[in-house]
């Protein structure tokens, strides 16, 4: 994600496996090569862990309710069931065209992402920033969901995006792979975590 041409565009990678039957899950974040992160999401709270450089801290936890977006298209916590809804907003789906997925033949659907669904959960700052952006741009906010579904029906990547030249860009990709395997959390003790105010993002 990235704004205007002056300003330096950061890369973020996560990888974990996610229960959403359980709506709970692990991941560890990278941002770049500058800092990483453990985090566990359970269905009441997201545990976090990390450190930039050789600086780490302890376990941290928030509500998971309370977890607000504070980017556009950036799951709060990295919660691919928040992104998941994001994208099951959208209606009027276009048949794109076939692709290739980790091997799997696909494909893929086009639709814009709605206003209502852009600022799913954001914080009152993040929103009123977003709706300033929205009446520069004459009322609308180029955003587009991407499906692709394999042959069993089954979604294997999501994507959101917006490109405003000039201004501000975000690509969010969700890849899901090993569908139906079981997925192992371990939530961490509360003698070993932290209450936070605020959930880094």
């Amino acid at each position: 994600m990235g704004t205007s041409p002056d300003e330096p565009t950061y890369t973020i990678t996560a990888k974990g496996a996610h229960d959403f039957a359980r709506n709970a899950g692990k991941v560890t974040a990278k941002v770049g090569d500058v800092a990483e992160f453990d985090q566990v999401l359970t269905d009441d709270r997201i545990y976090i862990r990390g450190g930039t450089g050789t600086e780490a801290m302890p376990w941290h936890y928030t509500d998971r309710a309370d977890a607000r977006v504070q980017h556009m298209l950036r799951p709060p916590g990295n919660d691919a069931a928040h992104l998941l809804q994001q994208a099951s907003m959208s209606s009027g789906y276009d048949r794109f065209g076939t692709e290739t997925v980790a091997g799997t033949t696909t494909t893929r659907y086009h639709a814009p992402l709605s206003y209502r669904a852009l600022v799913l959960n954001m914080t009152e700052e993040a929103r009123e920033k977003s709706d300033q952006l929205r009446d520069m741009m004459g009322g609308s906010i180029p955003a587009a969901t991407d499906v692709w579904v394999d042959g069993k029906g089954q979604a294997v990547r999501i994507r959101l995006s917006l490109n405003i030249p000039g201004s501000v860009s975000s690509i969010t990709t969700l890849t899901l792979s090993e569908l139906g395997r079981a997925v192992d959390v371990v939530v961490p003790t509360a003698e070993g975590a932290e209450e936070s105010e605020a959930l880094p993002g």
